[in-house]
């Protein structure tokens, strides 16, 4: 076989990640417990960040999209977004029907005609674009390292984002999504990262 067309066939194959997701790895619904807490307080970039928590949360999915850069002004707070899948949309014969985007803080997916077991409400309730937000270093370094096609576990806490100018005055609010059948504006998940699991079919 000729060495180009040998190489090409390799990168299809590391293209296909859908084919290599198992379903039974993420069948479970995210794990989500009303939970107060003192805020935390962190000091980004002149900027005072105010987490105030909401819920613990633990979601197993598979990694669909992810955006680091030119997120919006302030990506110092929250510094990614990954968009996952799970449950019904974790399937490879689901996953070959979807086609994502994830952009300016907001995953879209599309499709054409129906998808079996996997209809529009389903499909919405088991996308959700995440903002994350690392508890220290080693977290950012891992959630860094996530690929499309990864295996993902996010443990840590649902929360509201509020971010203060040097002078103190509420600049940003974003609140996190509490539910996973919303859509639209105010339908992310503002994650505060404790402990991730990152594995690579």
């Amino acid at each position: 076989m000729r060495p180009l067309l040998l190489a090409l066939l390799l990168l299809s194959a590391c293209r296909d990640w859908r084919g290599r997701v198992e379903p039974s790895r993420a069948d479970a619904e995210p794990e989500q417990v009303a939970a107060g807490g003192e805020p935390i307080v962190q000091e980004r970039k002149g900027h005072q960040v105010r987490l105030t928590p909401r819920a613990t949360y633990r979601i197993t999915g598979y990694a669909v999209e992810t955006s680091r850069r030119l997120l919006d002004e302030w990506d110092f707070a929250m510094p990614m977004d990954l968009a996952l899948v799970w449950g019904p949309v974790a399937d490879p014969e689901v996953l070959r029907r979807l086609e994502f985007h994830l952009s300016g803080r907001y995953v879209s997916y599309r499709y054409q005609g129906a998808i079996p077991g996997a209809p529009a409400p389903v499909l919405a309730s088991h996308i959700s674009n995440n903002h994350l937000i690392p508890a220290d270093e080693e977290v950012g370094r891992a959630l860094d390292g996530i690929r499309i096609g990864d295996l993902v576990t996010l443990s840590g806490r649902l929360v509201d984002v509020a971010i203060s100018d040097a002078a103190g005055r509420e600049v940003a609010a974003m609140r996190t999504s509490l539910t996973r059948d919303d859509v639209g504006s105010g339908a992310c998940e503002n994650v505060y990262v404790e402990e991730v699991q990152v594995e690579r079919p």
